[in-house]
């Protein structure tokens, strides 16, 4: 499939926030995100539905998400469309998504965890390149976002030159050494799992697989990662990028055993993938709570463990 760009963003823009996924908790700190926008110089239009509530743990119905999506690539005014927030329910909206709407009118689409679903589904679908990075509700109102996470945000979105070298390597881990470059494709483990087997997963063959989880224990990393290896996946990735692993813990709930000698998150992730070769890398500055560079999916990346490199080599936006 071609791939497709968006262009990139300039002061002026206008930007759409929506919640495809989980409702809207904090609004104050949705607030702060808004204001940390337009101090780039854009200009900020919330979704109609943005802060409904359905059943708990959905921001509206899907037909209220949906129309929200739908009506941010039908303005021509809105230049990018940011997730306020994950959640665990995107993959509703996919059989409903005009895919032909959003290849006609290309632009930024931008969030992580659960948003990944749509993010993945849509560069699978159209060739359009999205974006993994921040979701606007929490990550702009983190103190890293003025540290080290925004720097990476204009990096891909305001600028049509590759990212080029990720900074950080003094606290990477090498895992498995080796070069390897191809496309980027990932996200959240757990979530990345579920369009396994739709008509929505991405094309594997050749990527670089980037994958960060949080909130899980040690048993379930191994099933999502054995889940992987049993769909195909692992044959056909030349790379392996991971970012952080937040609260992984023991299965504390189980008593019986509990007090075992568990294997490591990296002694896991080397016994699923003894058989392949490729290269990975480990603590790399994307995931939750954490310092988080902004990837686009779809673009061409370098990994030289020799050198602790992992570069983003393509830009994932086009001049204007």
């Amino acid at each position: 499939m071609k791939i497709i760009k968006p262009s990139k963003l300039k002061s002026g823009d206008k930007v759409g926030i929506i919640s495809p996924s989980e409702p809207v908790v904090f609004k104050k700190k949705l607030q702060v995100g808004i204001r940390e926008l337009e101090k780039l110089g854009l200009k900020v239009i919330t979704g109609r539905n943005v802060y409904k509530k359905y059943g708990g743990y959905m921001a509206g119905t899907v037909k209220e998400r949906i129309e929200d999506l739908h009506a941010m690539f039908k303005n021509r005014q809105i230049k990018a469309i940011f997730a306020s927030r994950g959640g665990f329910c995107s993959n509703q909206l996919l059989p409903h998504i005009d895919f032909s709407l959003i290849r006609k009118n290309p632009k930024i689409i931008l969030g992580f965890s659960d948003i990944l679903v749509l993010l993945n589904a849509i560069y699978a679908k159209t060739g359009l390149v999205t974006f993994h990075g921040v979701n606007i509700e929490m990550e702009l109102a983190n103190s890293c976002w003025e540290k080290f996470t925004k720097n990476y945000f204009v990096k891909a979105l305001f600028r049509s030159e590759p990212i080029g070298k990720i900074s950080g390597q003094n606290s990477w881990k090498i895992f498995r050494g080796g070069k390897a470059r191809g496309h980027l494709i990932g996200g959240n483990l757990s979530i990345l799992r579920t369009l396994l087997g739709t008509e929505y997963a991405p094309n594997w063959q050749g990527a670089i697989l980037f994958w960060e989880e949080c909130n899980e224990t040690y048993e379930d990393l191994d099933h999502f990662l054995t889940h992987l290896k049993l769909s195909g996946v692992f044959n056909k990735i030349n790379g392996m990028i991971i970012g952080k692993l937040h609260n992984i813990k023991k299965i504390e709930a189980r008593a019986d055993i509990a007090k075992l000698p568990f294997f490591s998150p990296e002694k896991i992730i080397l016994e699923r993938t003894r058989e392949y070769k490729f290269p990975i890398i480990s603590n790399v500055s994307f995931g939750h709570n954490c310092e988080h560079i902004t990837i686009p999916i779809g673009v061409k990346a370098t990994i030289d463990t020799s050198k602790k490199l992992f570069s983003i080599d393509e830009a994932g936006v086009k001049p204007r």
